[in-house]
C-alpha cells in the first residue's frame, strides 16, 4: 500500500510542483486584485465618549493613522467622513487612564490592519466654572499713522468652564484684534479665548458667553515714547528658593498713543510668568500687556525674552562645634582651654534647621605635635571645620585653642 501512494505522488513530479506553483501565484493575484492594504491619506480625530457627568476628558495627543484592508472599488469611496475614532469613557473615574482607541468605519467592507497610537493617555478632571474679566490682543497694523485707541467690550466679564487644573490658572479671557489696514472706528464680534505665556490659545475651555462685542477706536499715532519692560510674575517659588535675578529683552519697548496716556508711563509689563513651586532657571518668550488706547510702534516685537534666576534661601544659627582629636597615640588629652568652641554656620533654611552639634566638627590632629611648655596650640579659622554638604562655617570663637595632654 505503502509504495502505491509513493508512486502515485512521485509519478509525474515536476508537472505537480508547477501546477502547485502555478496555483499558488493565482491565488495570490486573484487575492491582490480583491483586497488592497495601505495607509489611510489623513488623519483620523479622536473624540472622548461616554464621559461621566460633571467630568471632562483631558488627552494631548488627537489624531490616531490608520492601515486599512479593503478592495479597489472600495478605496475610491472613502472620505475622511469614513471613519471615526474615539476612546470610551464608560465607568471610568476621576483619574489619569491608559486607554485602547476605537476605530469604526461606516463603509462595509474596510478592515483596519493597523493604528497608530494603539492607546491613549486620558484625564478625566472635575469641570469647575468661574468669572474672569475680558482683556484685548491687538495685532497687525491699522491705517498709516494711525494705531488701535480704546477697545471697549461687552461684556466685560464671561464664565469659563473647564477642567480644574486649566481653569485655575486662568486669570482672563481674551479678544484677538486682528488690525488690517483700518482707518475708522469698527465695531464687531470677536470670540473669546484664554492665552498661556507664550500667547497660545488654551484648549479644553469653554466661555460663555463664546463672543463679545467690542468697538475698537481707531487714533492718529501722533505721539511716540520708548519706556521699559517690567517682567510680571505670579506664584511663590519652591519652599526654601527665591528669585536671585530676572532679566528681560529688549529692556525697552516703543509705543504709541495719546499723549494723556504717555505722559506719566514709564514702562509696560508682561503678561503673568507663573513661578508656583519653581526652583531652577527659568527662560522663556512672554507677551506684553498692552494697556487700551496704546499700541506697540510698528517693527517692535510682541514678545519679549525672560530669563529668571533662582537661589535657595541661605540663613545663619550658632552652633556649639563638636571637638574631635586625631593622632593621639599613646596620650590623652588633660584639658582644653576654652573647653567651647561657638561657629556661626550659613546654608539653605531647611538645612540649617536640622543642624546639630555633632555635624559641626572641629578636627585637632596631635600626630605631629608635641607639648611645649605643657600645652599646644590650635588655631581656628572657618575652613577647620567639617560640615554637612551646603553649609559653611562662617566664624568662630575663639580664634585658637589650647590643650595640654598626658600619658595615658
Amino acid at each position: 500500500m505503502f509504495k502505491f501512494f509513493a508512486k502515485t505522488l512521485t509519478k509525474n513530479l515536476w508537472i505537480k510542483i508547477f501546477c502547485l506553483f502555478a496555483a499558488t501565484v493565482l491565488w495570490i493575484y486573484i487575492a491582490a486584485g480583491q483586497n488592497t492594504v495601505g495607509k489611510y491619506p489623513g488623519s483620523i480625530k479622536i473624540k472622548a465618549i461616554n464621559t461621566p457627568s460633571g467630568l471632562i476628558a483631558i488627552y494631548d495627543v488627537k489624531t490616531v493613522d490608520i492601515k486599512i484592508m479593503a478592495e479597489p472599488s472600495i478605496w475610491s469611496k472613502l472620505s475622511g467622513d469614513s471613519f471615526s475614532a474615539f476612546v470610551d469613557l464608560s465607568s471610568q473615574q476621576e483619574g489619569t487612564y491608559e486607554l485602547p482607541v476605537n476605530i469604526v468605519s461606516s463603509v462595509a467592507g474596510v478592515s483596519v490592519v493597523e493604528k497608530s497610537p494603539e492607546k491613549i493617555i486620558v484625564s478625566l478632571e472635575t469641570i469647575v466654572t468661574k468669572e474672569v474679566p475680558i482683556n484685548k490682543k491687538v495685532e497687525g497694523s491699522a491705517g498709516e499713522g494711525l494705531v488701535a485707541g480704546n477697545v471697549d467690550i461687552t461684556p466685560g466679564a464671561v464664565t469659563v468652564r473647564g477642567p480644574k487644573s486649566i481653569v485655575n490658572n486662568i486669570s482672563e479671557g481674551s479678544i484677538l484684534v486682528r488690525l488690517n489696514g483700518e482707518s475708522d472706528k469698527f465695531t464687531k464680534n470677536f470670540q473669546v479665548v484664554a492665552f498661556d505665556e507664550q500667547g497660545e490659545a488654551i484648549d479644553n475651555v469653554e466661555f460663555d458667553p463664546a463672543e463679545v462685542l467690542a468697538t475698537v477706536a481707531i487714533v492718529k499715532a501722533s505721539n511716540n515714547k520708548t519706556v521699559g519692560v517690567r517682567v510680571k510674575t505670579s506664584g511663590v517659588p519652591k519652599t526654601g528658593y527665591y528669585v536671585s535675578n530676572i532679566s528681560v529683552a529688549p529692556s525697552t519697548i516703543d509705543i504709541t498713543g495719546p499723549a494723556s496716556l504717555l505722559s506719566d508711563l514709564t514702562y509696560i509689563e508682561t503678561l503673568p510668568v507663573d513661578l508656583t513651586n519653581q526652583s531652577s532657571d527659568l527662560e522663556k518668550d512672554v507677551g506684553l500687556s498692552i494697556k487700551n488706547g496704546l499700541a506697540l510702534q510698528a517693527g517692535s516685537p510682541s514678545k519679549v525674552h525672560v530669563k529668571i534666576s533662582f537661589l535657595r534661601n541661605e540663613v545663619t544659627k550658632e552652633i556649639s562645634a563638636t571637638i574631635e582629636p586625631t593622632g593621639l597615640g599613646a596620650y590623652k588629652i588633660s584639658t582644653i582651654s576654652p573647653s567651647e568652641v561657638k561657629v556661626l554656620c550659613t546654608g539653605p533654611s531647611d538645612a540649617i534647621g536640622g543642624l546639630e552639634s555633632s555635624d559641626v566638627v572641629l578636627t585637632l590632629d596631635f600626630s605631629d605635635k608635641r607639648p611645649s611648655n605643657g600645652s599646644i596650640n590650635f588655631n581656628i579659622s572657618p575652613t577647620s571645620f567639617k560640615t554637612p554638604e551646603g553649609i559653611s562655617v562662617i566664624s568662630a570663637v575663639p580664634s585658637s585653642l589650647a590643650v595640654t595632654i598626658s600619658n595615658k
